[in-house]
């Protein structure tokens, strides 16, 4: 596949900005800083991003979009459970990460520094979006499928919980020094099991419907 002009320009500016960051410590403040820094024009800069923010936004967008390309070319995926499908998901997103993990490592510190919390951080807002349509997706497959129980009110809740779950990888991963991050290899398989034990069929589940029959039955 032939890549375009502008889809060339655009990873110039990505590539750009993360060498940026890893030289300097820190984001570039302005649109001027980045395109010295690149050598490119700024009035060609504002064709493809509004703002530095935008920059990074769409930086790890493409993880998540990497990541889904990566387990989707593989013939099996399309034969997991749902469960196995999210595990896949995160094990390969770490994967992706691991080789900008000097990049990532800088822009967290440095929003750290300034009592930023990666749930507040405004360069996840694109890849936050698509990360959710994904959970939307698989949810609605697992309902299906029987591997997750339709709850009132809660259902609609399971999405904006994964999206707490991976960051929650993310901030492990982050502090995690383990060899070749081994223990968050363990981490994600135990919170995404609980997770999805969680949305599965439960005791109390079992109980519940079993009242309701009994309830029903009897009034009949």
């Amino acid at each position: 596949m032939t890549t375009k002009p502008e889809e060339k320009t655009d990873e110039k500016i990505r590539e750009g900005y993360l060498t940026y960051v890893l030289e300097h410590n820190e984001a570039p403040g302005s649109a001027y800083k980045l395109c010295k820094f690149i050598d490119l024009p700024e009035e060609e800069f504002y064709q493809h991003y509004t703002t530095v923010d935008a920059v990074e936004n769409d930086i790890w967008k493409s993880f998540f979009d990497k990541t889904v390309d990566r387990i989707e070319q593989d013939e099996v995926y399309a034969s997991y459970t749902v469960r196995e499908k999210l595990l896949a998901f995160y094990f390969t997103w770490i994967e992706e990460l691991k080789g900008k993990r000097s990049f990532i490592l800088a822009v967290y510190n440095a929003k750290k520094s300034r009592g930023i919390r990666p749930e507040d951080f405004k360069v996840f807002k694109e890849f936050k979006q698509a990360f959710k349509e994904y959970c939307h997706m698989l949810v609605n497959e697992g309902l299906e499928s029987g591997e997750i129980v339709e709850r009132p009110y809660i259902t609609k809740q399971y999405a904006k919980a994964l999206w707490v779950q991976v960051l929650t990888i993310l901030k492990f991963w982050i502090k995690d020094t383990s060899k070749a991050f081994e223990k968050t290899d363990t981490f994600i398989e135990k919170s995404a099991n609980l997770g999805f034990d969680l949305m599965g069929q439960t005791p109390f589940d079992s109980a519940f419907d079993f009242m309701k029959f009994a309830f029903q039955s009897r009034m009949k």
